[in-house]
């Protein structure tokens, strides 16, 4: 493996180039330049992905991450050995990780893999249309999906998740007629039973295998024919949860239509794959104690893993309880022993999957 000079500066770079859902495609053509000047293939795909490859192995280990990050711009600065700037942790980070990892690694080292760059956008938003582009294009032997979980943790499950809107309407009636309910109330009905069929599902079970509803959005109002309502609901769902079970259970209600805008399952793996172990083994050699973390939320792992059955897990430098906060920042040691881990688990994976 090639000696690295700490430096922070591609990441630097990186986070000066404010890149929000929606607003991407800039920084991705800007990142596949950078990547042609050091050496990758690299190209801007017909979603605005980054898509870069160095090497010609038979065995492909993909590097997936996303490029887009929440709006609001954090100032990018340097102030007692932190970086500061939207993305530092979520999750350009890891990116740039994942870069300077594949380029510390001698050729001997690279030696029948294929190292493939996937920088989606989308992903802090509900379709993570990146990610479902690359899926179909792609068939790696190893995933790593670069999120933030510190440089001596690897993030082994995420939550899945379903997101829907309901809306009830109806012809306006005089609100003291005979058995009137305003729209409202069948909403609030339908809300009701999700909330009761998650506390029962999730008595005694733990917070990873719980479903979590949350009730992000209530609106009301009135035509001079109609009266409706629509509620927004988000479920955060475990690796037993039926996602098309609680939609039904949300549409249970007479008049009340669900409109589902995902419908993600939840992913884990138990730590004990190919790639898990070279983390783990990798770690211990550097006098850490490894941690496998589970995650409530969710990330292109998600939308990945039905197509790519596969040893994956999801590993970065940083802090995640910074993420999409107004002081986003990341530890510039944290950063080189992230790069650093990296490194030697590229180096050491084998060219063909383990069982």
């Amino acid at each position: 493996m090639r000696a690295r000079e700490k430096s922070i500066e591609f990441l630097k770079w990186m986070v000066e180039q404010y890149s929000p859902s929606h607003h991407e495609h800039a920084f991705s053509r800007a990142l596949a330049g950078q990547l042609e000047r050091r050496g990758w293939r690299a190209h801007t795909d017909e979603v605005g992905n980054t898509i870069a490859s160095l090497g010609e192995g038979d065995t492909c280990i993909a590097l997936l991450g996303h490029i887009d990050t929440v709006p609001g711009e954090v100032p990018v600065r340097i102030e007692d050995g932190r970086l500061f700037g939207r993305g530092t942790v979520d999750a350009k980070g890891a990116i740039g990780a994942f870069i300077e990892a594949v380029e510390l690694l001698e050729e001997s080292e690279r030696a029948g893999k294929k190292f493939l760059l996937l920088g989606c956008v989308e992903e802090e938003v509900a379709i993570t249309r990146g990610a479902f582009h690359v899926r179909e294009r792609y068939r790696p032997d190893f995933v790593i999906n670069g999120e933030p979980s510190g440089a001596h943790a690897v993030t082994i499950g995420y939550k899945g998740l379903v997101r829907a809107e309901l809306e009830y309407r109806a012809s306006r009636r005089h609100t003291a007629s005979r058995e009137y309910r305003a729209a409202a109330e069948h909403v609030v009905e339908s809300w009701n039973q999700l909330r009761a069929d998650c506390d029962a599902w999730n008595r005694e079970r733990p917070l990873f295998e719980q479903n979590l509803p949350s009730l992000t959005s209530f609106q009301t109002g009135a035509t001079d024919t109609e009266e409706w309502a629509r509620a927004s609901v988000n479920i955060r769902t475990g690796p037993s949860s039926d996602g098309e079970r609680l939609l039904a259970l949300l549409g249970g209600v007479p008049g009340v239509t669900v409109n589902a805008l995902s419908n993600k399952g939840a992913v884990s793996t138990d730590g004990n794959d190919a790639l898990s172990r070279m983390f783990k083994r990798v770690i211990r050699e550097r006098g850490a104690r490894p941690t496998l973390r589970l995650k409530t939320g969710t990330s292109d792992w998600n939308t990945v893993a039905a197509a790519w059955q596969v040893p994956t897990l999801a590993y970065g430098p940083g802090d995640s309880s910074l993420d999409h906060t107004p002081h986003e920042h990341i530890g510039l040691d944290e950063y080189e022993e992230g790069v650093a881990v990296l490194a030697r688990v590229l180096a050491l994976l084998p060219t063909k999957p383990l069982g």
